[in-house]
């Protein structure tokens, strides 16, 4: 036996190589390192004077938005079955675009009674009614101006209560956290040992991510 065959049973690789997983293991990466991105970026900019003013706290929080989608479709693509080729996987989390809320029930229909998932975080309704346009000023405003002027004043509107509120926003940091931290268990459960790539698998993968990538192109 080989020292290259000694590594892979080392590693405990499975023993058919599956080229799909290995395509849909590289977005699944991707979505999970921009994921991880987003909530450094949100971290870097902790502390700093510009966190003072309410627009600038609302990109941040667009960041963290982004990150939690970002991991929710890496937790979509790591759970789909081998019939659903990396181009439908991918096309699937691309039509939900910025919908939290169905991502979020994707990911759970796709884990049932094989991955835990968590239940859905009530902050995911704040995050909705934001949404990502709220990184415009002038979204900020307009949801001010149509908020009810008595929660205003005793700052139960939407604005006072999320992104005013340090504690909110820490909240909206630790469950990007988590489902970041479980996009990478999922991928290291069902894609990993089909990323470790060497001679045929290599080739065998380089010839299913063209046909993805054709895939993808066309639509």
């Amino acid at each position: 036996m080989s020292l290259t065959d000694r590594i892979e049973q080392s590693l405990k690789l499975p023993k058919k190589h599956k080229p799909q997983r290995a395509v849909k293991g590289t977005l699944c990466r991707s979505f999970s390192l921009d994921g991880n991105l987003f909530i450094e970026k949100f971290d870097l900019v902790q502390g700093i004077e510009s966190m003072e003013n309410r627009n600038f706290r609302a990109k941040t929080i667009v960041d963290l938005l982004m990150s939690i989608e970002c991991s929710l479709k890496s937790l979509c693509i790591a759970l789909s079955k081998d019939n659903e080729t990396p181009a439908k996987a991918y096309k699937k989390v691309r039509k939900y675009s910025h919908n939290l809320n169905k991502l979020y029930n994707e990911v759970e229909k796709r884990a049932k009674n094989r991955f835990a998932i968590p239940s859905i975080h009530a902050i995911f309704d704040d995050l909705k009614q934001l949404g990502v346009s709220s990184r415009y000023a002038y979204e900020i405003w307009l949801i001010r101006m149509n908020s009810n002027d008595k929660e205003v004043f005793f700052d139960e509107d939407l604005i006072s209560r999320t992104l005013d509120d340090v504690a909110w926003a820490t909240t909206v940091r630790e469950e990007a956290v988590k489902l970041n931290a479980l996009s990478e268990k999922c991928y290291s459960k069902y894609m990993a040992k089909h990323c470790i790539l060497r001679g045929k698998k290599f080739k065998q993968y380089h010839t299913h991510l063209q046909k993805f990538l054709s895939e993808v192109t066309r639509s």
